[in-house]
């Protein structure tokens, strides 16, 4: 994915001592974005935000009918309606500031667990590119498990922002890093597979953003 062009990442020396040794690490990781982000280099002063988070597919209908969820326990029947019923994470104000696109990239994984639990693919489909593969297989992961009756208890995640760049090229571009925690937690995929435990993990991200209409659009998503 090649969103409106892009040159070499190169990051500035910023704030922190080891700086230069983590420009190389996260210079390779935004290359395979082919994001062309270059310079900038800066750590953002956003708090750690808390909400709850999952996994993504080009989606049909957000809930599934009764029909697809045949049998379900009395036990499972209850966690189906709690997830489903699951509220969605608090807005953000569109701001074309570093701490606006953290405040952005933060909302944008917010709705991860959101969209896993209740099916409902909106908010995330429309603050992502169309071609943002990261975002687009995220939604064919919730779809498909809805699609097939299934559904993820809603978890917990801690999403703090560490750094942000932007394109030396278009300023309007930025990529955000952040630290993403996500508490264990159960994924119920439907029919007869039984369900499964998603253990806790951490690990930075890296997403690619957009400043456009005056509001944010996500480009790119990598691991780090």
């Amino acid at each position: 994915m090649a969103p409106r062009g892009g040159v070499p990442i190169r990051p500035s020396h910023g704030r922190h001592p080891n700086r230069a040794a983590r420009a190389a690490v996260l210079a390779a990781c935004l290359t395979l974005l082919t994001a062309g982000c270059s310079g900038n280099g800066n750590t953002t002063g956003t708090p750690t935000a808390t909400a709850a988070g999952g996994t993504p597919t080009v989606s049909t209908s957000p809930t599934p009918s009764a029909s697809q969820t045949p049998s379900l326990s009395p036990e499972d029947a209850a966690a189906r309606a709690t997830a489903l019923a699951m509220e969605p994470p608090d807005s953000y104000t569109p701001e074309f500031t570093p701490d606006g696109a953290a405040n952005a990239a933060t909302y944008f994984l917010n709705l991860f667990p959101y969209m896993y639990a209740t099916g409902d693919l909106d908010a995330w489909k429309d603050m992502s590119e169309d071609d943002c593969e990261f975002c687009n297989n995220a939604l064919d992961d919730a779809a498909e498990l809805h699609d097939a009756g299934g559904w993820a208890d809603p978890w917990e995640q801690e999403i703090t922002p560490l750094e942000w760049w932007t394109d030396e090229a278009d300023p309007n571009r930025y990529v955000v890093r952040v630290n993403v925690v996500s508490q264990a937690h159960s994924e119920h995929p439907g029919g007869d597979t039984p369900s499964r435990t998603v253990e806790k993990s951490e690990g930075a991200l890296l997403i690619q953003m957009y400043w456009e209409d005056r509001d944010w659009k996500i480009e790119a998503g990598e691991a780090e």
